[in-house]
């Protein structure tokens, strides 16, 4: 797989380094430069913030994907791949469409598989699952160590409305990282999140309730079913215990054979 960040790259740089050059092609290119995606043939190209790329550009792209032909900068002749393409953006590419800020053909070419992620603020249930995943992956960088994290610490940051999702939360993990000085993240280690303060109900009126990132109520007031509530549970033990099942199942009061007949039931991995 391939990634891109076309957001990251001049305009003017983007043609080349999505369809590559040829030596001599323009002023610059003392070299062949092959392109992402002739170096992901047989793969996966993953182009991020795709609303960046210009409308030249777009067009090249668009009769990549419908001929499968690259035509390198400078090229005599096209070159054949076989990729798959995944586009990426944080930006309403309808309203963008309008704007005439990108080719409404090559809009319609890339959605044809459309995978809406909300906002994390819209789901804060996820909070406390996805803050033991980045510590474990934070753990893992030089200098640092793993860390737990405390029931009031994550409640801090299930109330916070994060305006910059996942990778604020991340900033804000690696922060208090960082600073930590004991074996578990606690409020204290939060201040910068603890001054901004936190959201009450999320700006809705309709209850809330959580019991450590486990959601209670559905949108409506009413309460979720008894099985999906059941399925975070386990899953919550799952990533609280770092996956150790039989301590996992010992905590949640039944038997391993029975833990792993409800994931199975379920539809949980046991890797959740």
């Amino acid at each position: 797989m391939v990634t891109i960040d076309c957001g990251a790259l001049p305009a003017n740089l983007i043609e080349s380094e999505l369809f590559g050059h040829e030596k001599g092609a323009f002023t610059g290119a003392f070299e062949r430069k092959v392109g992402k995606l002739v170096e992901a043939d047989g793969g996966t190209v993953f182009l991020d913030h795709v609303d960046a790329i210009p409308l030249d550009a777009q067009a090249k792209l668009l009769h990549v994907l419908q001929t499968g032909e690259v035509h390198p900068i400078g090229a005599r002749h096209p070159r054949e791949v076989d990729v798959r393409v995944l586009a990426a953006s944080d930006k309403n590419l309808t309203e963008h469409v309008a704007a005439e800020q990108m080719r409404e053909d090559l809009f319609y070419r890339l959605n044809a598989v459309q995978v809406a992620i909300p906002p994390l603020r819209a789901r804060p249930g996820d909070i406390p699952a996805l803050s033991r995943h980045l510590l474990a992956r934070i753990a893992g960088q030089p200098g640092l160590r793993e860390l737990g994290i405390t029931d009031d610490a994550l409640a801090l940051l299930v109330d916070y409305h994060w305006p910059g999702n996942v990778r604020q939360l991340q900033d804000a993990l690696f922060r208090a990282a960082v600073l930590c000085e004991g074996d578990a993240l606690t409020r204290a280690d939060f201040p910068q999140i603890a001054q901004l303060g936190g959201r009450a109900m999320r700006g809705t009126s309709k209850p809330v309730a959580q019991s450590g990132g486990v959601t209670l109520f559905l949108a409506d007031g009413n309460l979720r079913p008894l099985e999906q509530i059941e399925a975070d549970v386990i899953r919550l033990a799952i990533g609280h215990y770092r996956g150790r099942m039989t301590e996992v199942a010992r905590r949640l009061g039944i038997g391993r054979s029975t833990l792993y007949r409800k994931l199975s039931e379920l539809g949980i991995d046991s890797a959740a």
